[in-house]
């Protein structure tokens, strides 16, 4: 009879009392959930690494890399085993109870003994080099998905700002020259920054010299809606461009009063209608009725 066979009927023997030393030994091991599960669960678990060694001692080593990727992938995948140091030491466990099995399986035999070791040394490098690559698998897997799921995040976010900036800022030219730019609802800091990013880009592109500012759609002008009409104001003006203040409300004019807000700086106008009369003004147009324009015609 083979040492291989005289070895794997030995350990077949032992397998019950290979189980529950390596079930020992697992609990002891940190940053694992071992230590969590029950004795007597875990040693039905740890009967599975020594049944697959012993099918490699026999000859069938694909038993054993498959039994070792799928466990290692399996406790991977529930956060069992969280870096590749653990599966060094699981490794170690096997190894040193198998060792100790080999050594006892032929007491008064040292060739037979010291064959047996080398075989149980061969099939923990086996075992271990097919966790390792299960390990590794595993995880790239997760920083695969982890990237997917952050790429999806991203492209969601930007959809979302790009239609927020569109619903922000719908800035509307009413000739070549104005501009003019319906505030609704309140304003906080984000959206004031694309209202503003906004509005330059439009004053830039269509060369305007006037932007009409409608507050008539904000609820509240405090101190922070205040100081972002005064930096749009300035930005503007840098841009060669003035702004026309149209839409507050006696309730929103008691207000500004109140907060002793200065808003000197800004051109304004009771309502809509008279802001784009001023506006036209300034570029030298004007509304006439059609009658006048026929005589004058």
């Amino acid at each position: 009879m083979s040492v291989e066979t005289q070895l794997a009927e030995y350990l077949e023997a032992h397998l019950d009392e290979m189980a529950v030393a390596c079930a020992e030994q697992l609990r002891t091991l940190p940053n694992t959930n071992y230590p969590k599960i029950p004795l007597e669960q875990l040693q039905i678990v740890t009967r599975s690494p020594f049944i697959a060694s012993i099918a490699a001692i026999r000859g069938d080593r694909d038993a054993l890399i498959t039994f070792s990727k799928n466990a290692i992938r399996q406790r991977a995948q529930r956060n069992d085993i969280r870096d590749p140091e653990t599966i060094s030491q699981i490794g170690d466990i096997l190894y040193v109870i198998l060792k100790d099995k080999a050594q006892k399986a032929f007491p008064d035999d040292p060739t037979a003994q010291a064959q047996a070791i080398v075989a149980v040394a061969e099939l923990t490098y086996v075992s271990n080099t097919a966790s390792y690559q299960a390990y590794l698998e595993v995880r790239e897997e997760h920083f695969s998905q982890r990237e997917a799921e952050l790429q999806s995040m991203q492209a969601d976010y930007e959809q979302v700002s790009a239609a927020i900036r569109e619903l922000s800022a719908p800035i509307a030219p009413i000739h070549d020259n104005i501009l003019v730019l319906p505030l609704v609802g309140s304003i906080n800091q984000d959206r004031a920054t694309f209202l503003t990013e906004d509005l330059l880009e439009e004053i830039v592109a269509r060369q305007s010299d006037v932007v009409i500012i409608d507050i008539t759609g904000v609820p509240v002008v405090d101190t922070n809606i205040a100081n972002y009409l005064l930096q749009t104001t300035r930005a503007v003006s840098l841009l060669g461009a003035q702004v026309i203040l149209v839409g507050i409300s006696a309730e929103i004019a008691q207000t500004i009063v109140g907060l002793e807000l200065d808003l000197r700086q800004l051109t304004v106008r009771a309502n809509l209608q008279d802001g784009i009369e001023y506006a036209l003004a300034q570029v030298g147009l004007g509304i006439m009725p059609l009658q006048v324009r026929s005589s004058a015609a």
